[in-house]
């Protein structure tokens, strides 16, 4: 397993497809072929739940919610769902596509999630402020005003999942590399991504 976390404006999607198609390259064969989630941990979480995924992204996103939220479940339907309970869905939602292995997993705490699972490798993408704001800008055709209020909330918003995950803000030394996008193209960070995941014997 290889987890990618970034910072907003990093991207790690392309990295993360550069890598999938490059591994499954070494490896062609239609069993066990490596892929990449993002999105799709969410959309798990929240089929086990019965509830929509967009419901479960709001609530991961929510500053506000906490042991009320405990209190009006305990009051409330059996439809209700806490937060409590949500959160440990996509905890082991995580755990499973990773013990499960051949998979990229891109943000949503994975690397704390899989940090003991012996063949893993472990990124941060990282990047000065101002470069990604100028990413996000350009990306999504956003104007600078708007494009360093939306890195600033983004930024806030993973911070917060992984706080609510683990009960504390993102720790650096959970991550085995960080690298600079800013630095280096998509290209680049994937092949030295690869090169470090080979002498792990991750492949």
């Amino acid at each position: 397993v290889i987890t990618i976390s970034r910072q907003t404006g990093c991207g790690a999607r392309g990295i993360a497809w550069i890598l999938c198609d490059e591994l499954n390259k070494r490896k062609p064969s239609d069993k066990n072929k490596w892929k990449y989630i993002n999105r799709e941990i969410l959309q798990e979480s929240a089929g086990q739940l019965n509830l929509d995924p967009g419901a479960v992204e709001k609530i991961i996103a929510d500053k506000d919610r906490g042991i009320m939220d405990q209190i009006v479940g305990a009051l409330s339907t059996h439809s209700y769902k806490s937060d409590q309970k949500i959160l440990n869905t996509i905890h082991d939602v995580i755990r499973q596509f990773g013990t499960h292995g051949n998979v990229i997993i891109i943000g949503r705490g994975g690397a704390s999630i899989c940090s003991d699972i012996k063949l893993s490798l472990h990124v941060k993408l990282v990047a000065p402020e101002p470069w990604r704001i100028a990413e996000i800008a350009r990306r999504l055709d956003f104007s600078k005003a708007y494009a360093t209020e939306y890195v600033h909330n983004r930024d806030e918003e993973r911070e917060l999942l992984v706080s609510k995950l683990f009960g504390k803000k993102p720790d650096s030394t959970t991550y085995d590399i960080q690298m600079n996008c800013s630095r280096f193209t998509e290209k680049e960070i994937a092949d030295s991504i690869l090169q470090i995941a080979s002498v792990k014997g991750i492949i």
